[in-house]
């Protein structure tokens, strides 16, 4: 299923925004799948999900100009 290149973008948008809020945290860990977890390892996997769905954003971005 493909899903459209402006959804990729909005939920990278998103969580570089909940990767940003989480820079205002003053929490040492935060719950993560049901485990506590250092602060900077939850802000790592916030940016890393944050850069791959832009990276996917850009990637079907430069397909779609390939095909028309």
């Amino acid at each position: 299923m493909k899903l459209s290149k402006n959804f990729y973008l909005g939920l990278g948008i998103l969580f570089a925004i909940d990767f940003a809020y989480s820079l205002f945290d003053e929490r040492d860990t935060h719950n993560l799948f049901a485990w506590e977890v250092n602060i900077w390892v939850y802000r790592i996997y916030r940016l890393a999900i944050a850069l791959l769905f832009i990276a996917l954003y850009f990637k079907q971005k430069k397909e779609d100009s390939k095909i028309q």
